[in-house]
């Protein structure tokens, strides 16, 4: 007798053998529970959806923390970025500093000790903007090698230094 013949003897008129029908029919139907019990739902959707959920925060996180995140450059590093928005920190030139109060703008160059970039702002001027001061304007470099700023503050001086001898 070959494998072919035995396997045509337990197969039935109706597929199964009657040893398969035997098992089939003994175990129970996946979708009958027993009384006071109820098959368990999947959880695999809402893990899903709370993965899914999860990188949507993580991914606006990370986009509004890298655009908000602007480093200072100093005047020498903006002198080859231009046309890049940018924040610049520099000290302010002694005796640059101009305001014009018929167009509303603040003019006056800042350096690192290496190179030397003027700005212009239209608005009004910080109280704390002195010659000598930190100043920190955020905008972009023109073709004509001017900052432009769209918001300018004057870093405030340290309050706090060292006492010196006899004073």
């Amino acid at each position: 007798m070959s494998f072919f013949a035995a396997e045509d003897k337990l197969v039935g008129e109706e597929g199964v053998g009657p040893e398969m029908s035997a098992i089939a029919s003994s175990r129970p139907d996946p979708g009958d529970a027993p009384e006071g019990f109820e098959r368990r739902r999947s959880r695999m959707p809402l893990l899903a959806l709370g993965v899914i959920v999860l990188g949507v925060f993580f991914a606006v996180g990370y986009t509004m923390f890298t655009r908000s995140v602007v480093y200072y450059k100093t005047p020498t590093e903006v002198l080859s970025m231009q046309g890049e928005h940018v924040r610049i920190s520099g000290t302010v030139v002694a005796g640059t500093l101009r305001t014009d109060v018929t167009e509303g703008t603040v003019i006056f160059d800042v350096t690192d000790g290496t190179s030397t970039v003027p700005i212009v702002f239209e608005g009004p001027a910080p109280d704390t903007l002195k010659d000598g001061a930190e100043a920190v304007g955020e905008g972009y470099l023109g073709a004509d090698n001017v900052f432009h700023a769209d918001t300018l503050f004057a870093r405030c001086p340290s309050k706090f230094s060292t006492k010196t001898p006899g004073g």
